[in-house]
């Protein structure tokens, strides 16, 4: 009954890891995500001199949110645009291309704001066009959120179905020993001395499948990244992940700990009551 205890409690706390670790990655990936949207280009009109680029500069640079702004002289961009499609540029005999800006900013969410700021003609003038991702990081931003509230759902259903799990089959181990319980009962063994070695047993089973559990984890966990590290996407960068695998054995190692102290307690006290 202690083995499949055991077995029963890794097996639980394998599904419950690797399904609280993948949403953990994947709220990691959508979170990052509209932070690659942080950027506006800002095309000044083409007969706009240089001084007054450099002022339209300066403004910008003081604008909150803005973490630089980078002028992009036209001689640059119709040199960077000839060697990028010189049968383009051979029909035209000048240079068409403005002055622009590339802008960063602090925070995603604010792009769009900025961008309908630029835009205003009464503030800045000089700038003939804006580009923004506002619509992505829209999109990105919901993507977000959704995934929060359906991985923290998911995560806590499969909570409470593994403190299910561990109760029942503990409750099982104890059924088991029920004689031993009983004569315990028979010659004046208090109750917390008949609860305190189950308990004991219970927070072995906890942590020991959690150990287990956490080493099948860290192994899935490294295959998968060695895959996803082969596929080139410029959807799938590098997102650095905050849950080390220190971090990740001691969440399991404590929630198995807890599974294993609270299944005990819980089945061990209705068993009690009943006899």
């Amino acid at each position: 009954m202690s083995i499949a205890a055991l077995g029963t409690v890794t097996v639980t706390l394998t599904v419950l890891g690797a399904s609280l670790w993948s949403v953990y990655r994947i709220n990691e990936f959508a979170q990052q995500q509209p932070q690659t949207f942080n950027e506006i280009d800002v095309f000044l009109r083409p007969d706009l001199n240089r001084d007054n680029a450099t002022d339209v500069e300066s403004r910008l640079a003081k604008l909150p949110d803005v973490l630089s702004v980078h002028l992009i002289p036209r001689e640059q961009a119709w040199k960077d645009l000839t060697a990028q499609d010189p049968t383009l540029t051979v029909a035209m005999p000048d240079d068409p291309l403005p002055d622009a800006f590339h802008i960063d900013t602090a925070d995603a969410r604010n792009v769009q704001r900025l961008a309908v700021l630029i835009k205003d003609r009464t503030l800045y003038p000089e700038v003939e066009r804006v580009t923004d991702a506002g619509s992505e990081v829209r999109i990105m931003l919901a993507f977000a959120r959704l995934v929060k509230v359906i991985g923290g759902s998911a995560a806590a259903g499969l909570f409470v179905a593994t403190l299910f799990i561990v109760y029942n089959t503990i409750r099982l181990t104890v059924f088991a020993r029920r004689r031993e319980i009983r004569i315990m009962q028979l010659v004046g063994a208090t109750p917390w001395f008949i609860r305190l070695p189950l308990l004991l047993e219970g927070l072995f089973h906890g942590v020991a499948g959690a150990g287990i559990a956490g080493f099948i984890i860290l192994l899935f966990a490294r295959q998968l990244t060695l895959f996803v590290n082969q596929i080139h996407s410029p959807l799938i960068g590098d997102v650095p992940s905050q849950a080390t695998p220190l971090k990740m054995m001691a969440s399991l190692v404590v929630t198995g700990a807890f599974v294993g102290l609270t299944g005990s307690f819980l089945s061990i006290r209705r068993y009690l009551r009943q006899i």
